[in-house]
Protein backbone atom coordinates (compact mmCIF):
# COMPACT_ATOMS: atom_id res chain seq x y z
CA UNK A 1 0.00 0.00 0.00
CA UNK A 2 2.64 2.48 0.54
CA UNK A 3 4.68 1.59 -2.22
CA UNK A 4 1.62 2.86 -4.02
CA UNK A 5 0.78 6.11 -2.02
CA UNK A 6 4.28 6.82 -3.20
CA UNK A 7 4.25 6.35 -6.62
CA UNK A 8 0.86 8.36 -6.65
CA UNK A 9 2.80 10.95 -5.26
CA UNK A 10 5.76 10.65 -7.57
CA UNK A 11 3.47 10.58 -10.56
CA UNK A 12 1.30 13.37 -9.18
CA UNK A 13 4.76 15.32 -8.80
CA UNK A 14 6.36 14.52 -12.10
CA UNK A 15 3.17 15.45 -13.87
CA UNK A 16 2.50 18.66 -11.33
CA UNK A 17 6.32 20.04 -12.78
CA UNK A 18 5.18 18.77 -16.33
CA UNK A 19 2.09 20.69 -16.55
CA UNK A 20 3.83 23.70 -14.90
CA UNK A 21 6.80 23.68 -17.60
CA UNK A 22 3.89 23.33 -20.35
CA UNK A 23 2.73 26.78 -18.60
CA UNK A 24 6.23 28.22 -19.00
CA UNK A 25 6.65 26.82 -21.95
CA UNK A 26 3.20 28.37 -23.33
CA UNK A 27 4.05 31.78 -22.09
CA UNK A 28 6.90 32.13 -23.72
CA UNK A 29 5.61 30.85 -27.10
CA UNK A 30 2.75 34.01 -26.72
CA UNK A 31 5.56 36.40 -25.75
CA UNK A 32 7.36 35.49 -29.40
CA UNK A 33 4.13 35.97 -30.28
CA UNK A 34 4.09 39.34 -28.99
CA UNK A 35 0.82 37.94 -27.10
CA UNK A 36 2.15 39.64 -23.64
CA UNK A 37 -1.32 39.45 -22.09
CA UNK A 38 -1.29 35.88 -22.58
CA UNK A 39 2.26 35.46 -21.57
CA UNK A 40 1.24 37.35 -18.38
CA UNK A 41 -1.96 35.30 -17.26
CA UNK A 42 -0.04 31.73 -17.70
CA UNK A 43 2.98 33.03 -16.11
CA UNK A 44 1.50 34.89 -13.31
CA UNK A 45 -0.11 31.76 -11.28
CA UNK A 46 3.37 29.93 -11.77
CA UNK A 47 5.58 33.50 -10.61
CA UNK A 48 3.21 33.27 -7.48
CA UNK A 49 4.13 29.59 -6.85
CA UNK A 50 7.73 30.49 -7.11
CA UNK A 51 8.84 29.87 -10.15
CA UNK A 52 12.27 31.47 -10.76
CA UNK A 53 11.91 31.82 -14.60
CA UNK A 54 8.00 32.86 -14.66
CA UNK A 55 8.97 35.28 -11.54
CA UNK A 56 11.91 36.11 -14.17
CA UNK A 57 9.57 36.82 -16.94
CA UNK A 58 7.05 38.86 -15.15
CA UNK A 59 10.11 40.93 -14.27
CA UNK A 60 11.22 41.46 -18.00
CA UNK A 61 7.17 42.27 -18.64
CA UNK A 62 6.62 45.26 -16.08
CA UNK A 63 10.49 46.61 -17.11
CA UNK A 64 10.17 46.60 -20.53
CA UNK A 65 5.84 47.59 -19.92
CA UNK A 66 4.68 44.61 -22.90
CA UNK A 67 1.53 43.44 -22.18
CA UNK A 68 1.39 45.76 -18.43
CA UNK A 69 1.79 49.69 -18.17
CA UNK A 70 6.11 49.86 -17.69
CA UNK A 71 6.25 49.93 -13.66
CA UNK A 72 10.23 49.19 -12.81
CA UNK A 73 8.99 49.18 -9.16
CA UNK A 74 7.09 45.67 -9.94
CA UNK A 75 10.06 44.73 -12.08
CA UNK A 76 12.47 44.95 -9.39
CA UNK A 77 10.17 42.93 -6.66
CA UNK A 78 9.61 40.17 -9.59
CA UNK A 79 13.67 39.62 -10.15
CA UNK A 80 14.02 39.93 -6.34
CA UNK A 81 11.52 37.10 -5.46
CA UNK A 82 13.09 35.40 -8.62
CA UNK A 83 17.13 36.32 -7.39
CA UNK A 84 16.05 34.60 -3.72
CA UNK A 85 14.65 31.75 -5.71
CA UNK A 86 18.45 31.47 -7.57
CA UNK A 87 17.88 33.20 -10.78
CA UNK A 88 20.69 34.33 -12.23
CA UNK A 89 19.30 36.73 -15.01
CA UNK A 90 17.68 38.20 -12.35
CA UNK A 91 20.69 38.62 -10.40
CA UNK A 92 22.33 40.08 -13.37
CA UNK A 93 18.84 42.74 -13.88
CA UNK A 94 19.01 43.38 -9.82
CA UNK A 95 22.44 44.38 -10.47
CA UNK A 96 22.26 46.84 -13.54
CA UNK A 97 18.99 48.84 -11.73
CA UNK A 98 21.47 49.13 -8.74
CA UNK A 99 24.34 50.18 -10.58
CA UNK A 100 22.22 52.95 -12.52
CA UNK A 101 19.95 53.99 -9.20
CA UNK A 102 16.58 53.11 -10.96
CA UNK A 103 13.69 52.13 -8.80
CA UNK A 104 15.22 52.22 -4.88
CA UNK A 105 18.58 54.40 -4.57
CA UNK A 106 21.60 53.96 -6.66
CA UNK A 107 24.08 51.56 -4.80
CA UNK A 108 26.74 50.48 -6.63
CA UNK A 109 27.90 48.34 -3.29
CA UNK A 110 24.67 46.73 -3.83
CA UNK A 111 25.48 45.97 -7.88
CA UNK A 112 28.60 44.43 -7.16
CA UNK A 113 27.16 42.23 -4.28
CA UNK A 114 24.09 40.64 -7.41
CA UNK A 115 26.49 40.44 -9.82
CA UNK A 116 29.32 38.60 -7.77
CA UNK A 117 26.22 35.84 -6.66
CA UNK A 118 25.37 35.92 -10.02
CA UNK A 119 28.76 35.30 -11.88
CA UNK A 120 29.14 33.05 -8.93
CA UNK A 121 26.71 30.44 -9.81
CA UNK A 122 28.04 30.80 -13.71
CA UNK A 123 26.19 34.04 -15.67
CA UNK A 124 28.74 35.20 -18.09
CA UNK A 125 27.22 38.23 -18.10
CA UNK A 126 27.37 38.76 -14.71
CA UNK A 127 30.93 37.58 -14.62
CA UNK A 128 32.07 39.82 -17.52
CA UNK A 129 30.98 43.07 -15.16
CA UNK A 130 32.52 41.87 -11.95
CA UNK A 131 35.85 41.38 -14.54
CA UNK A 132 35.24 45.51 -15.66
CA UNK A 133 34.75 46.19 -11.99
CA UNK A 134 37.63 44.69 -10.37
CA UNK A 135 39.89 46.10 -13.67
CA UNK A 136 38.97 49.38 -13.56
CA UNK A 137 38.39 49.46 -9.50
CA UNK A 138 35.76 51.94 -9.53
CA UNK A 139 33.62 50.63 -7.56
CA UNK A 140 35.49 47.61 -5.59
CA UNK A 141 39.44 47.87 -5.25
CA UNK A 142 41.48 47.31 -8.73
CA UNK A 143 42.55 43.95 -9.01
CA UNK A 144 43.25 43.01 -12.24
CA UNK A 145 44.23 39.06 -11.79
CA UNK A 146 40.44 38.70 -10.71
CA UNK A 147 39.20 40.61 -13.69
CA UNK A 148 41.17 38.21 -15.93
CA UNK A 149 39.98 35.29 -14.03
CA UNK A 150 36.56 36.53 -14.04
CA UNK A 151 36.49 37.12 -17.61
CA UNK A 152 38.22 33.80 -18.58
CA UNK A 153 34.99 32.47 -16.63
CA UNK A 154 32.81 34.24 -18.84
CA UNK A 155 34.61 34.25 -22.29
CA UNK A 156 34.74 30.18 -22.06
CA UNK A 157 30.96 30.49 -21.88
CA UNK A 158 31.32 32.70 -24.93
CA UNK A 159 30.84 35.99 -24.10
CA UNK A 160 32.39 38.06 -26.90
CA UNK A 161 33.09 41.05 -25.35
CA UNK A 162 34.63 38.94 -22.13
CA UNK A 163 36.81 37.49 -25.39
CA UNK A 164 37.45 41.17 -26.65
CA UNK A 165 39.02 42.66 -23.14
CA UNK A 166 41.24 39.22 -22.91
CA UNK A 167 42.56 39.69 -26.12
CA UNK A 168 43.18 43.27 -25.92
CA UNK A 169 44.27 43.37 -22.46
CA UNK A 170 47.01 40.48 -23.33
CA UNK A 171 47.97 41.53 -27.10
CA UNK A 172 48.98 45.79 -25.85
CA UNK A 173 49.65 44.42 -22.14
CA UNK A 174 46.95 46.59 -20.36
CA UNK A 175 47.49 47.71 -16.59
CA UNK A 176 50.56 46.02 -15.82
CA UNK A 177 49.93 42.71 -17.51
CA UNK A 178 52.52 41.44 -19.55
CA UNK A 179 51.85 41.52 -23.65
CA UNK A 180 51.47 37.33 -24.48
CA UNK A 181 50.33 37.67 -28.44
CA UNK A 182 49.92 33.90 -28.04
CA UNK A 183 47.63 34.20 -24.91
CA UNK A 184 45.65 37.20 -27.07
CA UNK A 185 45.51 34.96 -30.09
CA UNK A 186 43.42 32.36 -27.80
CA UNK A 187 40.48 34.63 -27.44
CA UNK A 188 40.43 36.68 -30.62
Amino acid sequence: MLKHVVLSFSLFAFSSSTLLAGELDDGFKAFTAGNYEQALRLWLPLAEKDDDKAQYNLGILYQKGLGVEKNPKTAFIWYKRASANGNTDAMYNLAIMYNKGRVIYRSPKDAVKWWRKAAELGNADAQFNLGVEYFYGRKIGKDVPKAIMWWKKSAQQGHKSARAALYKTFNEGLYGVEKDPQEAKRWK
